[in-house]
């Protein structure tokens, strides 16, 4: 998967070109996820001229609207439900585009959050945030829902992973549902952390989905596609 930034970029992965200035635009240039990222688009689900791609109000970040994931060790169809921007003050922190697997019937946030179907989220990273911000940030959110002592075991695993890391503008990071599993965050090319806890992946989405969430923007933003 790459983020390219051209002026004429063209989308190999999907299968046409398009002019898009300096526009983002999230692909899948090799036709195949990375290794052992569990995400990530591979090839295109329909004829090549139906796939639109999607933008994000206040980011040059652009999503296809449908694309193959990995959950798992299955590969499925997923589709875009709709894009968001998280933010921080006056600052972009990243992007998120929501997908779900194709043929699953949902109709509102709540369906998002509660189906334990093949599910992901991706977001691409507008600036440099270390592993611990984001580690505090994920702490935070799910303790809106969650008090302690609920997920102490997956919130401490989850923050001592992401500690490690830093991350940068233009990284990539998935939040897989793996249906009956659990939850798999992926670092495209630093690292994949797995949370065995159908339970804790949703109370992942209920950070960006539920009652207490992170922003209603962000929330209605991914599901605006929704029928």
């Amino acid at each position: 998967m790459k983020l390219n930034k051209l002026t004429v970029l063209t989308v190999s992965g999907l299968g046409c070109a398009a002019t898009l200035g300096a526009m983002y635009l999230v692909t899948a240039g090799s036709g195949t996820a990375p290794a052992g990222t569990n995400a990530g688009p591979a090839a295109p689900l329909v004829a090549p001229e139906r796939i639109e791609n999607v933008g994000v109000a206040g980011s040059d970040v652009l999503y296809p609207t449908a694309i193959e994931g990995t959950v798992g060790a299955k590969k499925m169809k997923l589709v875009l439900t709709g894009t968001a921007l998280r933010k921080k003050v006056l600052f972009n922190v990243y992007t998120i585009g929501c997908y779900v697997q194709e043929g699953i019937a949902v109709s509102s946030p709540d369906d998002l959050c509660s189906k334990d179907c093949g599910k992901q989220l991706h977001l691409v990273m507008e600036r440099a945030v270390t592993g611990a911000q984001m580690a505090e940030a994920f702490h935070d959110a799910i303790r809106q829902n969650y008090p302690k002592p609920a997920f102490d075991k997956e919130i401490a695993a989850l923050s001592q992973k992401l500690r490690a890391l830093e991350l940068v503008k233009g990284d990539q990071v998935w939040l897989t549902t793996v249906p009956e599993v659990g939850l798999t965050i992926s670092v495209v090319g630093k690292a994949t952390i797995a949370i065995d806890s159908p339970a804790f992946a949703k109370a992942m989405w209920e950070v960006y989905l539920g009652k207490k969430n992170i922003g209603e923007p962000i929330k209605a933003g991914l599901v605006s596609r929704l029928k």
